[in-house]
């Protein structure tokens, strides 16, 4: 048990329907204290992390940690033992210890390539949380997925998808690597997310859209917001529009 040492990013939902996805938009209630704190540690957390917050060693390279500032229950993230940048490449390695946290179990793993892609720290980290991510099902951008072979049909952004088995970690990096020069990710951000049954990949333009963070979970159907005016901009825009502001449209060269 974590012994008080998480805390949970109270929030309320609500679904909006657009484009055939039934995204979940999150509104977080209570704020202040990840904002305090974060503003006063500049340092790398994951180079002394903090006890109560570790879960297992995963391999020579990999440990897990429970997300200190979670939204989600059983929020997990894979950190490389040494400093490595968030920017970098994954590797081998990243995807034998993501593998190793998605046996036997309904979840979703994911990377955000960066700063522009929603990474909140510099020290190279994937994710895992458990599923639903929404009341209506596991995974809301799995409603466009039916019959999907290289690309998510209705998805507006530039992207490469691929089906996937995920259970062999050569076999998924190759997999990644491909992905990443279908979507001409080249060195910029991108994120990354990874099913059982498949692996999705989206370069990224920017950070935000105007307030909004947006991170890999958006792409999944998953949105969060810091409060009132930010669930009014998804109200007024609607969710796709979000995810276009922060990412290339498909025709883009």
């Amino acid at each position: 048990m974590a012994l008080g040492a998480l805390h949970r990013i109270d929030t309320d939902a609500r679904t909006m329907e657009e484009g055939g996805i039934a995204f979940v938009v999150r509104r977080a209630k209570n704020l202040e204290r990840k904002q305090a704190e974060g503003g006063s540690r500049k340092e790398d957390p994951f180079a002394a992390p903090e006890p109560e917050l570790f879960v297992a060693d995963l391999s020579p390279t990999h440990y897990a940690l429970l997300n200190k500032y979670n939204v989600l229950d059983r929020h997990l993230l894979i950190v490389t033992r040494d400093y490595v940048d968030q920017e970098a490449l994954l590797d081998e390695p990243d995807f034998e210890a993501l593998v190793l946290c998605m046996q036997d179990q309904p979840v979703l793993g994911f990377y955000n390539g960066g700063k522009v892609a929603g990474a909140s720290q510099p020290h190279k980290h994937l994710q895992v949380v458990r599923l639903p991510l929404a009341p209506g099902g596991d995974l809301p951008i799995e409603a466009l997925m039916a019959g999907a072979t290289s690309t998510v049909p209705g998805l507006p952004v530039r992207h490469a998808f691929m089906r996937i088995d995920a259970g062999e970690p050569a076999t998924l990096f190759a997999g990644y690597r491909r992905l990443l020069d279908a979507a001409d990710v080249g060195d910029g951000p991108y994120n990354l997310l990874v099913a059982r049954d498949w692996m999705l990949v989206i370069p990224r333009k920017s950070e935000r859209f105007e307030s909004i963070g947006v991170n890999s979970l958006a792409f999944a159907g998953a949105l969060f917001v810091r409060g009132d005016e930010e669930m009014k901009t998804v109200e007024r825009v609607g969710p796709m529009a979000v995810l276009r502001g922060v990412a290339y449209p498909k025709d883009f060269s």
